[in-house]
C-alpha cells in the first residue's frame, strides 16, 4: 500500500518534467533536434483536373481502412505514387488530393 503511494507521489511529481520535453524518447545527457517542417508544400504526381490514362494507376481499394470516406457519386480513390487523389470514375478526371485525409496507417 505504502509503495503503491509513493509511486503514484512520483509519478505525480514527474509529469511536469515530462511534460517539458519535446523528444519521443528523452534520455538523460542527449538532446533533441527538431526538423524544420518546409514552408512551400511539395508539388504532386499529377495537377486537379488532370484526366488520366486508363490503367496506369492503381485504385486504392477498402478506403474505411485508411480512414476515408466510403466511394460514392460515381468517384474512386487512386493511388498515384505515394498520395491518394479521389477521381471521376468515368472520366478519369482528378478531382481532388485527399492523402492528407487518411489516417496514420497510409
Amino acid at each position: 500500500m505504502l509503495g503503491r503511494l509513493l509511486l503514484s507521489i512520483f509519478i505525480v511529481a514527474a509529469l511536469p518534467q515530462m511534460g517539458v520535453a519535446q523528444c519521443r524518447i528523452a534520455v538523460a545527457g542527449t538532446a533533441c533536434v527538431a526538423i524544420p517542417k518546409p514552408t512551400t508544400p511539395r508539388p504532386g504526381p499529377v495537377e486537379i483536373g488532370q484526366v488520366l490514362e486508363r490503367g496506369q494507376y492503381s485504385m486504392l481499394m477498402n478506403a474505411r481502412y485508411y480512414g476515408l470516406p466510403t466511394v460514392s457519386d460515381g468517384w474512386v480513390y487512386m493511388r498515384i505514387e505515394d498520395e491518394i487523389y479521389r477521381v471521376d470514375w468515368r472520366s478519369h478526371e482528378v478531382l481532388e488530393r485527399v492523402t492528407h485525409k487518411a489516417s496514420r496507417n497510409w
